[in-house]
């Protein structure tokens, strides 16, 4: 026998399906360039709408920005579940805030579009 919450299960893979599709056909090469003009925005709704999305993805698996400094460098970070500190960190350093936020962004796109 069905219950609500077999329902409540089908509808939200339902919703998931639907805003995967969605994102994916959002995420063009000119969603990108957007990005990579302006990365602390402000941004079209397109743009907008991914940024959102990927910054509401799971923890687990998620690149952020590391300050490393005062007034940086930058460095990026994956949260990983069961390393030590639960993170852990990539090579390389960025001088510009914003040249750390488009690496994490590529990497964010790179990541979601493999899955």
């Amino acid at each position: 026998m069905r219950t609500s919450a077999d329902r409540s299960s089908e509808l939200m893979s339902i919703f998931e399906e639907r805003f995967s599709s969605r994102l994916r056909r959002d995420f063009t090469d000119e969603v990108t360039a957007a990005y990579d003009r302006c990365p602390l925005g402000p941004h079209d709704d397109k743009t907008a709408r991914v940024v959102r999305a990927l910054g509401n993805a799971s923890a687990n698996g998620k690149e952020i920005i590391l300050n490393l400094g005062p007034n940086g460098p930058w460095g990026i970070g994956r949260i990983t579940l069961g390393a030590p500190g639960n993170l852990f960190l990539m090579p390389g350093t960025f001088h510009s805030y914003e040249d750390a936020l488009r690496r994490v962004f590529s990497l964010r796109r790179k990541n979601f579009l493999e899955t």
